[in-house]
């Protein structure tokens, strides 16, 4: 028999299947017999995870012993992964893999594997996060987790370079790096040779073994200036070429100087080579400089869902719970990293679905201070594209994805503090919304529409920026 939490993820999934959107006050009077609201937010991070909903907003309470505290609205996700069968224990589970390659991918089938896999080793994510970060991971160069300490950025990098059979390298950034001597190596006069540094180490070790997938974690990178002690990284990045091996290899990388009849290593970045960082937001950092953020693709890991746990060793399904998922259809979307347009072979409405949602953007976004040019076009034709080839269209629907494309390769640069840049904000949030939106109208007033809009998350990040830009007079993406 499924216990409380499961028979209110019952009626999540019945609520979501007859609303367009709702809240979570709205199951208080369809809990089942012995259900508490206390048992609610659980109900609805279990409900989340397992892609029945997902959370669009949060507007107050209208209940009124929690007037004024903020409640999730959600809604059905566009992708129907999740809606094979019960949402009891196991069952999402089995139904996917019941499920016939006509209805759903077998990526997204390896995909739902790996997500129990790491709720099994202590990760607890979401099937949509875990879709967004694979393929963030392929289309971009490199990849930046951000958040408050203590959400699981660091971690995550270390369990799914375990999980999908990788090699991990950690790179511990400190305060005091100012130079590429610090990251790369330097020429050493007392030794006479040049002493590798740990970053370049990893790059060497990725050189040697072109086929293997590494993944490189430059943990707390914002402590120094990422723009000193990473520019030669970030220069060899931005030159690809594909080699008579069958590899892409990056242009050399620049490292410190050393006279001339000194040993220095050739090294170029090898093509399964992935650098992660995290940032942390607080105090203690250096915000990213638009030379960084320009490269990189931004994903955000604020949300915390405290009532998620993994599961208990007494599960049925302990004894597998060390055993790797088999993922090749992952593994062939990380090794799927087309360097240039003309590489990726994408579908022409993708360019012209991007071109246009950019160029709506590009008109009313100048005053933010984050241009839109070719590098992010090519970073969300990218995501349709491999996500089409993929099959993660059953996970992440193609507003999906360009909705991820928006938050992680277009917006985190901007940022202001004028009234022509509230405005700015105001016209691109009237862009995503497909609306008109005055100085006038009130930011609560626009949260319902933000529930129903194809880029939900997107929407909400800029409201979140105009809210914070009328009580601090300046707001940033993150």
């Amino acid at each position: 028999m499924a216990n409380v939490t499961d028979q209110i993820v019952e009626v999540i999934k019945k609520l979501a299947a007859e609303r367009e959107t709702f809240t979570s006050d709205d199951l208080r009077p369809l809990l089942p017999d012995g259900a508490t609201p206390m048992q609610i937010p659980a109900a609805v991070g279990k409900a989340r995870r397992q892609g029945l909903v997902e959370e669009v907003d949060r507007v107050r309470s209208v209940i009124p012993e929690r007037k004024g505290s903020l409640v999730p609205v959600l809604r059905r996700p566009s992708s129907d992964i999740a809606w094979f069968g019960s949402a009891t224990p196991g069952a999402v589970s089995d139904a996917l893999k019941d499920a016939g390659d006509d209805v759903v991918s077998r990526s997204a089938r390896e995909l739902d594997a790996l997500r129990r896999h790491l709720e099994d080793v202590g990760y607890i994510i979401g099937l949509e996060e875990l879709a967004s970060i694979l393929l963030l991971l392929a289309s971009r160069g490199w990849l930046i987790l951000s958040g408050p300490s203590g959400t699981g950025k660091s971690s995550l990098v270390r369990h799914l370079c375990n999980a999908i059979g990788g090699t991990f390298h950690d790179v511990q950034v400190k305060p005091n790096w100012v130079s590429s001597e610090d990251s790369l190596g330097y020429y050493s006069e007392i030794a006479q040779t040049f002493v590798p540094g740990v970053l370049l180490t990893a790059l060497m070790t990725g050189q040697e073994a072109p086929d293997e997938l590494r993944f490189i974690r430059l943990d707390e990178m914002n402590l120094a200036p990422p723009e000193y002690y990473l520019a030669e990284v970030l220069s060899a990045a931005e030159d690809w070429h594909h080699a008579d091996d069958g590899q892409n290899w990056s242009a050399k990388v620049q490292l410190p100087p050393a006279p001339p009849d000194a040993k220095v290593p050739d090294v170029c970045i090898a093509d399964r080579v992935y650098l992660i960082g995290t940032v942390n937001i607080d105090e203690t950092t250096r915000t990213l400089s638009p030379k960084v953020l320009d490269r990189a693709a931004v994903y955000d890991l604020h949300h915390v869902d405290l009532f998620a746990a993994p599961p208990e060793k007494g599960d049925a399904a302990a004894g597998t719970s060390n055993a790797l998922p088999s993922v090749p259809s992952l593994v062939s979307l990380l090794t799927d990293r087309p360097r240039s347009l003309l590489a990726l072979k994408y579908a022409p409405d993708h360019l012209e679905a991007v071109a246009t949602l950019l160029s709506a953007l590009m008109d009313v976004a100048a005053p933010l201070g984050g241009p839109i040019g070719y590098r992010q076009r090519d970073a969300l034709v990218t995501l349709l594209a491999l996500a089409e080839r993929h099959g993660l269209f059953s996970v992440l629907p193609r507003d999906s994805v360009l909705d991820v494309g928006l938050r992680t390769c277009v917006m985190p640069k901007w940022q202001g503090s004028t009234p022509a840049a509230s405005l700015a904000l105001r016209r691109a949030l009237a862009v995503l919304l497909e609306v008109d939106v005055t100085e006038e109208v009130s930011v609560e007033s626009l949260r319902p529409q933000i529930a129903v809009s194809r880029y939900p998350r997107s929407a909400e990040r800029l409201l979140a920026m105009l809210e914070q830009y009328s009580q601090f007079g300046y707001f940033s993406a993150w």
